[in-house]
């Protein structure tokens, strides 16, 4: 008995392109190929699995109602051939060739001098850095070491160490405060609108002071553009906060505290480029370890 047709990712790739974007002039621009290949390839696909999945139609490609479940199964794939690809190149870049990623404040306070202190002593490991406010996988190699101010990671094979405490606090701009003065503590702020972003450090300061108007951006970016205009008073982390010049720190709030961890996968446990590097960002992380506290009176 002839068994289901076998249907590779290379079927799916182009089932999803002309899906995504309703015809295969689009779909050939997205996949970097002609037309003529594209028809060609859906046909193909539709013969193997033995059934029309799309409407032709004078405005492009429609998906028959009874194929709409395969699109669901066409991007599980698409996820797992990406895993398998980023997966594959951090094999490919080797135990000399580390990919670190870490958001903006951290990069700059703890990465960059861990970075180049660790240069210093081993010129043959490469080191890339990835800034972003985006937790990147490491199980699926789109990094392979984070520093992160986050909960703890919960993955099974991922290894994560506690490397420091991160504090915030609330800021606005000097021409806020002269105008409208500088809150002192958690009291003072039924007084002001807060610029907060929804999570912990956000959330938890409105549970603090209630009566206080309160305000959501989406970005800590949006927070500080706010804060500039003189729309309210911002929470922000003090390792952020404390570097801009242009703005006043009130106080150091209570609470949050966000931990700082550094994490890898298991794979990486007992290299020794791996272990030389780790020990040099958990140096400079305990270094900067007042910085991350607010503990440092900004300029």
């Amino acid at each position: 008995m002839q068994g289901p047709p076998m249907i590779d990712w290379d079927d799916q790739r182009f089932f999803l392109a002309v899906v995504r974007t309703g015809s295969t002039i689009a779909a050939s621009r997205v996949l970097g190929v002609n037309q003529t290949t594209v028809s060609r390839r859906i046909a193909q696909l539709e013969e193997r699995v033995g059934a029309v999945l799309f409407d032709r139609q004078r405005e492009g490609y429609r998906l028959k109602p009874a194929a709409e479940p395969l699109v669901a199964l066409a991007e599980q794939a698409e996820l797992t051939a990406q895993a398998f690809a980023d997966l594959a190149a951090s094999v490919a870049r080797g135990l000399d060739h580390l990919r670190v990623t870490t958001n903006e404040p951290l990069a700059n306070t703890v990465l960059a001098p861990a970075i180049a202190a660790f240069r210093a002593q081993r010129p043959e490991v490469r080191i890339d850095v990835v800034i972003t406010p985006r937790q990147l996988d490491l199980m699926r190699g789109e990094a392979d070491i984070a520093l992160r101010a986050a909960p703890q990671p919960t993955e099974p094979d991922l290894i994560a160490r506690r490397v420091g405490d991160a504090h915030w606090g609330v800021y606005c701009s000097r021409d806020y405060a002269r105008f409208n003065g500088a809150p002192e503590g958690l009291a003072d702020l039924e007084r002001h609108t807060l610029l907060m972003i929804p999570d912990a450090s956000g959330s938890r300061l409105g549970e603090l002071v209630p009566a206080a108007r309160r305000e959501y951006r989406e970005m800590v970016n949006d927070l500080c553009v706010s804060a500039r205009a003189g729309l309210g008073v911002a929470s922000l982390p003090c390792v952020l906060g404390d570097g801009m010049p242009d703005f006043v720190r009130c106080f150091v709030q209570p609470e949050p505290v966000t931990p700082v961890w550094l994490v890898y996968p298991e794979r990486l446990r007992g290299a020794p480029e791996v272990r030389a590097f780790l020990d040099t960002v958990i140096q400079h992380t305990l270094d900067a370890r007042d910085t991350l506290a607010g503990r440092i009176t900004p300029a």
